[in-house]
């Protein structure tokens, strides 16, 4: 009877340790307020869907983020999404330490906690702590430091982008022109156009389109649209840099 009791005790032994060792692609201790693993936290619920950015974990063999230094408007959220392996998105504050066994420091501005391929995390960045014209920077604890490596990255807050809406009955057109936006070096958009009348913009019924002259652009004219007489809603944000 010894010897299955030894190689029991020796099997748990090794699947302790294993797990030690072995960042955890569900653990959830560390995470703060601001995010939700694999769900929608309720600042980002009820949000038109071209207004939160993904921003991908990994890329093939590639220790990086996707886009690594996202736009976002004051208030904005952004999804976290592993693409390869496990990583997380901790801002530069939060704990050099890959294993996410600690709750985080009041210090630490954001972390998703470990998030494995195909999961999210979602985050909110309220403007008491990331105002307009702000960069903070981030990394994964995995793979990276705050310093070091090249999964790292900045969040950049751009100013609100104040739309104005009119119209042009010679051409039937709907005109769009806006101020705001992009930060230096790159001051670029998206228009998200949605047919039908669903302020979420669901992907069925949305399109995505270039300014008037390209992404730097700060116009947009949609022709002929006046003759059908169906709900449309439109949408600028910040184009990001892997767009």
């Amino acid at each position: 009877m010894s010897r299955p009791v030894s190689r029991m005790v020796s099997l748990l032994l090794a699947l302790l340790v294993w797990e030690i060792l072995t960042p955890s692609a569900g653990a959830q201790t560390c995470i703060t307020p601001n995010c939700v693993f694999a769900k929608t936290p309720p600042e980002c619920a009820n949000r038109a869907a071209p207004r939160t950015p993904i921003v991908l974990m990994g890329n093939g063999a590639s220790l990086v983020f996707v886009p690594p230094n996202p736009k976002i408007e004051p208030g904005d959220c952004i999804q976290w999404k592993g693409a390869t392996v496990t990583h997380s998105s901790s801002g530069s504050l939060c704990p050099e330490s890959a294993f996410c066994d600690n709750p985080a420091p009041p210090t630490c501005q954001w972390e998703t906690t470990n998030v494995s391929t195909g999961s999210l995390a979602t985050c909110s960045y309220p403007t008491a702590l990331f105002p307009e014209n702000s960069g903070t920077g981030y990394f994964c604890r995995l793979h990276a430091t705050a310093t070091t490596g090249t999964m790292r990255g900045t969040l950049r807050v751009t100013t609100p982008i104040q739309l104005t809406v009119g119209k042009d009955v010679g051409t039937n057109a709907v005109l769009l022109s806006w101020i705001g936006g992009g930060v230096a070096g790159d001051v670029s958009y998206k228009v998200a156009r949605q047919v039908g009348g669903d302020p979420k913009f669901p992907a069925a019924s949305t399109t995505t389109v270039n300014p008037d002259g390209g992404t730097l652009g700060t116009t947009f004219t949609d022709v002929g649209v006046l003759t059908n007489p169906v709900a449309r809603y439109y949408l600028v944000r910040n184009k990001q840099t892997n767009e």
